[in-house]
């Protein structure tokens, strides 16, 4: 007779929870460092195999970045559904509203996703292709509202990500209760002062 366990094993296997996965995988940077930290522990103590794992997150990096490729498809979404017509007001909006979708575990998990991006040039620069997504979205909306000036555009929205980097980087160090969306918020008002 077939061991009933074993056959409980069999079949299609427990799907990873990328969120979850990725949690445990920054707080365990958080307690002992980035490069102290293999993915086999990360496996380990997510409860996955660590194919399932590199299936998930190829790298530490991919890791550390989560999930800004969703956020700027986000983004973009936000862009095109928002009717302000001041140019900067319009950035502003479409990029605070699509933060305010955070929970608090995923407030816990962004503020230590931007701690380590933070702590790291290494993983820091990996995300720059990350932010350049997002940078380029940006762009691309100020051209379609304006495209008499393409400098300014390119200027406009690499400004846009840099102050946006600072200002949560800022909230994630400063234990800031508020959520990302209303320290953004507050911060992009002065950029908004600036390129108005």
């Amino acid at each position: 007779m077939p061991d009933t366990n074993e056959k409980a094993r069999r079949g299609r296997p427990v799907t990873t929870n990328p969120i979850q996965v990725g949690l445990t995988a920054l707080r365990l940077f958080q307690e002992r460092g980035i490069d102290n930290v293999t993915m086999d522990e990360v496996a380990l103590e997510a409860g996955i195999s660590r194919s399932n794992l590199f299936r998930v997150f190829p790298s530490k990096s991919a890791v550390i970045w989560g999930t800004m490729h969703k956020f700027t498809q986000d983004l973009s979404e936000n862009l095109k559904s928002d009717s302000e017509t001041s140019m900067i007001t319009h950035l502003h909006n479409s990029w605070t509203r699509t933060l305010e979708d955070v929970g608090d575990e995923r407030m816990e998990t962004m503020r230590l996703r931007l701690r380590l991006i933070a702590s790291s040039p290494e993983v820091s620069g990996w995300g720059y292709a990350q932010l350049e997504e997002a940078r380029a979205v940006i762009e691309k909306e100020i051209l379609r509202l304006d495209d008499s000036n393409p400098m300014r555009a390119k200027v406009v929205s690499s400004a846009m990500i840099s102050a946006s980097m600072a200002i949560l980087t800022w909230w994630a160090q400063n234990d800031d209760p508020r959520s990302p969306s209303q320290v953004l918020d507050e911060g992009l008002s002065d950029f908004e002062a600036v390129f108005n």
